[in-house]
């Protein structure tokens, strides 16, 4: 009778929502742009407008350059957005992108120059809700500007990198000894025009691959990698040559602002111990991936550690990080994870995976979705087909798809955007940007056979319980009252 009921009650809950993959579309398809390096994309949707998809990339070979591209059907197709280029830019470098509250897109850039292709300037340049520019770029800061980041929103409109001091300019760049903090500057008018930065981390932390996010209410994020003490990444020691990967463990750290980005606290660890899985350069490091779920304000972050993709939430605005969860048995290596949160809570977390490929070089790009908060998940491919992972690479001994992928999660699905090697070999070294739309169809209803075996077994049970109960009730004393039992259970909110 008990597992009757506990059938009818699990066949009423419905089954869990399912995910299923739309074809591939080329996000770098202009033709000028054939033979490039295509790595660490970026990504931002209108809210206005969930359809209107932009994203962008860096061109590491042959040239640095970038690649803005627009999406006006939820991904389905792309075109290249023209970039003006501020007078004195030989090029852009290391763009970001997002929308602020009134659907103009903002796009920010680096132009590099000189024989060593160092930042020269860090620039903002604005797009009207047609994808035409609004005016000339604004200036937001001088010389050595690294590794910059974007958000907005409504009018205020945030901007993060690396202020370096000094670098080592050789062929492969390196930071020179620190201070290079992380600062952020703000502005209030769309981007127009920006305060001086305020400097986030603190003097002597190696910290690089900043990232930021808004969380509403005046509460802003800036996560990083912690290069904690080793040097001798930070500082390129190893000029690009092949070479073990560090022994000295890294950290993934964040910092808040209660003022909107005015001040921010000092650093609290995410996660200890993070392993590197390859020797790096600079501009290359696995930068973690930070996201919000607005309506719990709860935050996630995702890493990869020794190959291993990771998650770790907080719900006290950043000061505590629950223990890392691994996202699924690894075989083979799992890396540069993404994230976001749809408006339901649910967590989407894209990686490249090479589990199917006993060879560990194969990749595919992955999704994990949760619906309880990151306690368990359910995965899809997204690229469909597995490629290379060590096309591109400046060793050719093992993965160089950038520094991180994107993915930015709505109510009825995800959209996804990587590097590709499909087109490429370890020749011609050709990598593109692709993009791979999931749809969540929400969960069906009750599980009716699970429901009618519950329901026949407690009719059995019941009609048992009946059959015996005279028996039983001579030998109960009366006296003794029943204690009702609360069912279901509250509902926890996750």
């Amino acid at each position: 009778m008990v597992a009757g009921l506990a059938l009818v009650l699990f066949g009423m809950q419905g089954r869990d929502p399912s995910l299923r993959s739309l074809p591939n579309q080329a996000v770098t398809s202009d033709p000028q742009l054939a033979i490039n390096v295509n790595t660490s994309p970026v990504v931002a949707v209108d809210r206005r407008r969930p359809e209107v998809l932009v994203a962008a990339g860096r061109v590491d070979a042959p040239k640095l350059s970038c690649s803005v591209s627009v999406s006006m059907t939820g991904g389905e197709a792309w075109r290249p957005l023209d970039l003006p280029l501020a007078p004195d830019a030989a090029n852009c470098f290391w763009p970001s992108v997002a929308f602020d509250g009134d659907g103009n897109l903002l796009v920010l850039y680096t132009p590099t120059g000189g024989p060593f292709n160092l930042p020269t300037a860090l620039w903002l340049q604005r797009f009207r809700p047609d994808m035409t520019a609004d005016g000339p770029p604004t200036r937001v800061s001088g010389p050595l500007t690294f590794q910059p980041r974007l958000a907005a929103e409504g009018r205020r409109v945030l901007v993060a990198w690396i202020q370096a001091s000094e670098v080592r300019a050789t062929k492969f760049l390196g930071f020179g000894p620190p201070p290079n903090p992380i600062v952020v500057a703000r502005s209030d008018d769309g981007g127009r025009s920006f305060a001086p930065p305020v400097t986030v981390s603190e003097a002597g932390r190696l910290a690089v691959q900043p990232t930021l996010l808004i969380k509403g209410g005046g509460e802003v994020v800036v996560g990083a990698l912690d290069l904690a003490g080793d040097r001798d990444t930070y500082q390129s020691a190893h000029e690009g040559q092949p070479g073990p990967a560090p022994t000295e463990p890294w950290r993934v750290v964040a910092w808040t602002s209660a003022d909107g980005g005015s001040s921010f606290g000092p650093a609290k660890t995410v996660a200890e111990r993070v392993v590197a899985a390859q020797r790096v350069l600079i501009d290359l490091a696995p930068a973690p991936a930070f996201a919000v779920d607005r309506g719990r304000g709860r935050l996630y972050a995702a890493w990869e550690s020794n190959r291993d993709v990771l998650l770790s939430r907080s719900d006290d605005g950043g000061d505590t990080w629950s223990p890392p969860r691994r996202l699924g048995p690894s075989t083979g290596g799992q890396f540069l994870p993404g994230i976001g949160v749809a408006p339901d809570g649910r967590v989407d977390v894209a990686f490249y995976d090479r589990n199917d490929d006993p060879e560990d070089v194969l990749a595919e790009v992955v999704v994990a979705s949760s619906y309880d908060g990151g306690r368990s998940f359910k995965t899809t491919s997204v690229s469909g087909r597995p490629f290379d992972s060590i096309v591109g690479s400046f060793t050719g001994e093992d993965v160089m798809l950038g520094s991180h992928l994107a993915v930015t999660s709505r109510a009825d699905g995800l959209t996804a955007v990587w590097a590709d090697t499909a087109r490429g070999n370890r020749v011609n070294n050709i990598v593109d940007l692709m993009s791979g739309t999931v749809e969540v169809r929400p969960a069906s209803g009750a599980r009716t056979p699970v429901v009618v075996g519950g329901a026949v077994l407690l009719l059995v049970g019941a009609a048992v319980t009946a059959r015996s109960w005279p028996g039983r009730a001579a030998g109960r004393d009366p006296r003794r009252a029943h204690r009702p039992t609360a069912w279901p259970p509250r509902d926890r909110r996750d």
